[in-house]
């Protein structure tokens, strides 16, 4: 079990995590890297401020997919300092939409970094997708904008929702979190919970 956390502590624990998340892609590298075969940026919580758990979310563009140029890189990213583990997965030609865990992954290209830091262990999810065409709602869901009040409801919820392993419980990701709150008025895990109820029940 977390223990509770206050909105002030959540918030700056949030920036915390943020400022080392910049710190540890600027001193690796992984820009320098992922630049050769195409524009990266940094999405989701750890651009906006909305990190709960050390996990940084970065989204690299190629003017087309090639994956023989994606496997280049993974020899230069496992030979970075502290990186202890590289992994790969193809969520393009390769669907597994049958299973629940896996049916919302990006149709793209996907590696997997683990940098041991002095605070732990910290996660790194690159995916790789083609110039012009959303590799997933992180490129369409506007953050930039959000008041203190939403920030601090994400943040509660998503610490509600985080599970010890890494990650959120009942199959919920970010994306799930930013929609209730930004669209749908959502403000406590309460109401939250009767959310994610309404929408696994609702026909797709």
């Amino acid at each position: 079990m977390f223990a509770k956390q206050t909105d002030d502590e959540l918030l700056k624990r949030a920036e915390k995590l943020q400022q080392e998340a910049m710190g540890i892609i600027d001193k690796l590298g992984i820009f320098s890297i992922l630049k050769k075969i195409s524009e990266p940026s940094i999405i989701g919580s750890a651009e906006n401020g909305l990190m709960v758990w050390p996990d940084i979310d970065i989204h690299a563009y190629m003017k087309e997919l090639d994956l023989d140029k994606v496997l280049d890189l993974l020899k230069e990213f496992a030979l970075l300092p502290t990186i202890q583990k590289v992994q790969f997965s193809n969520f393009r030609e390769l669907r597994r939409d049958h299973l629940k865990s896996k049916m919302r992954f990006p149709r793209g290209y996907y590696v997997g970094l683990r940098s041991v830091q002095p605070s732990g262990e910290w996660k790194v999810d690159i995916w790789f997708g083609e110039k012009g065409t959303p590799i997933n709602d992180y490129d369409v869901l506007n953050l930039s904008s959000i008041t203190k009040e939403q920030r601090a409801a994400i943040l509660r919820i998503k610490k509600a929702w985080l599970d010890e392993k890494g990650g959120y419980k009942d199959g919920v990701i970010s994306i799930d979190i930013y929609k209730a709150v930004l669209e749908h008025g959502i403000i406590d895990e309460n109401n939250f919970k009767d959310y994610i109820k309404s929408n696994n029940e609702s026909p797709h």
